[in-house]
C-alpha cells in the first residue's frame, strides 16, 4: 500500500494495488476511546443527542446504534485494592434496577476505590464486597444498614464507625415534616437541626443534654395510646415521634465518632457525588436496558476512581 492523498478531514488515504481500493487506517483503540467520550457526553454529562450529532458530524440513529454496541463491550476488570490505613472508608449502596440489582460502592474521600453489583443489600453481599479489599482503613462511614454493620465487624473487627449524620437528619425531618403539629415535635425539630452544627466535643455533649431533656420532658406524652371504639385494639398515638426517638437513640453511640477521629460525618462523597448523578442519568434515559445500565455504572465509576478530590 502507498499513500494516496488525504481525506477532507486531513487523514492520510492509502491505496492498495491488489484490490484497487483506497481507505484510511483505523486503530480500534482510538475509535473505542472516541465512542466512550461520546457516551460520556450523552449519558453522564447530559448533552442532547442532536448537539452531539452536530459536533461529531454523524446521524442520530448511527450514534444511538453505535453507543449501544460500545456499551456491550464495557466490562469491569478486577483490580487489586489495598486500603490506606490513614484514610476512612465510606460505604453506600444504590439501586440500579429496583429489586433486581444494586451497586455497592467504597470511597476513600478522594476517589472511588471499588464497586460491586449485588441483588440485595445484606450481610453476605457486604462481606463478600469488603473481602475483596486488602488492608484496614482508619474508620468506616455508613448509613448503618444492619447487614453492613455485621459485615464491617466481621471483616475489620472493632473499628471506628461513624453513622451518617445527613441520613439521620433527613429521615427525622421527613417524619417530623416542616411544620410539626405538637409541642414535642416542634422542640424535636430544633434539636434535629442543631445536629448538623455540632463540630466539637463540647457541642456534642450539649446536644446530648438537650436530647435527654426532651426525652424526660415528653416521656409520658410519647406513651399515649389511641383506642379503636368498641374494641380492644390500640396503638401509640405519636408513632412517628417514637420512630424518631428510636432512630436518634440507636444512632447516638456512633453519631459523634468524627469528632475524636479524623473521618467525615456523612456519606455525601458517595450519596451526592455518585448515587445522585447515576439516578439522574437513569431517569433521563429510562429506555436503557439492564446490561447497558451496568456498563454505564462501570464507565462512570471508573472515571471517579481516577479523579482526585479538588478540595
Amino acid at each position: 500500500m502507498w499513500k494516496h492523498g488525504k481525506t477532507k478531514k486531513g487523514k492520510a488515504r492509502w491505496y492498495c494495488k491488489n484490490c484497487r481500493s483506497s481507505g484510511i487506517k483505523k486503530r480500534k483503540d482510538v475509535s473505542l476511546r472516541r465512542w466512550i467520550k461520546i457516551i460520556k457526553k450523552r449519558f453522564i454529562e447530559g448533552l442532547k443527542l442532536k448537539k452531539i450529532a452536530k459536533e461529531e458530524g454523524l446521524h442520530l440513529r448511527y450514534i444511538q446504534n453505535k453507543c449501544a454496541e460500545v456499551l456491550k463491550k464495557i466490562t469491569l476488570k478486577f483490580r487489586r485494592i489495598i486500603l490506606d490505613p490513614t484514610k476512612p472508608l465510606i460505604l453506600d449502596g444504590t439501586w440500579i434496577v429496583f429489586r433486581k440489582s444494586m451497586v455497592l460502592v467504597a470511597h476513600d474521600t478522594e476517589k472511588v476505590l471499588s464497586w460491586k453489583f449485588v441483588t440485595t443489600e445484606n450481610y453476605d453481599s457486604w462481606f463478600s464486597f469488603l473481602s475483596d479489599l486488602e488492608g484496614r482503613p482508619s474508620g468506616i462511614v455508613s448509613d448503618a444498614q444492619k447487614g453492613l454493620l455485621l459485615a464491617v465487624f466481621a471483616r475489620f473487627g472493632n473499628i471506628p464507625h461513624q453513622r451518617c449524620v445527613a441520613h439521620v437528619i433527613r429521615q427525622s425531618k421527613i417524619w417530623l415534616t416542616r411544620n410539626p403539629k405538637t409541642k414535642a415535635g416542634i422542640e424535636l425539630l430544633v434539636i434535629v437541626k442543631e445536629l448538623a452544627k455540632v463540630k466539637t466535643a463540647e457541642e456534642s455533649e450539649k446536644w446530648k443534654e438537650d436530647y435527654d431533656m426532651w426525652l424526660k420532658k415528653h416521656h409520658d406524652f410519647l406513651k399515649e395510646r389511641s383506642h379503636l371504639e368498641n374494641s380492644k385494639r390500640w396503638w401509640y398515638t405519636h408513632r412517628r415521634l417514637r420512630g424518631i426517638r428510636s432512630l436518634l437513640s440507636n444512632a447516638l453511640p456512633n453519631l459523634f465518632v468524627y469528632i475524636s477521629h479524623n473521618i467525615p460525618n456523612t456519606t455525601n462523597h458517595v450519596e451526592g457525588g455518585i448515587n445522585s448523578p447515576l439516578k439522574f442519568c437513569f431517569k433521563e434515559h429510562r429506555g436503557l436496558s439492564f446490561e447497558n445500565k451496568k456498563a454505564l455504572v462501570h464507565l462512570f465509576l471508573n472515571e471517579r476512581s481516577k479523579r482526585k478530590n479538588q478540595h
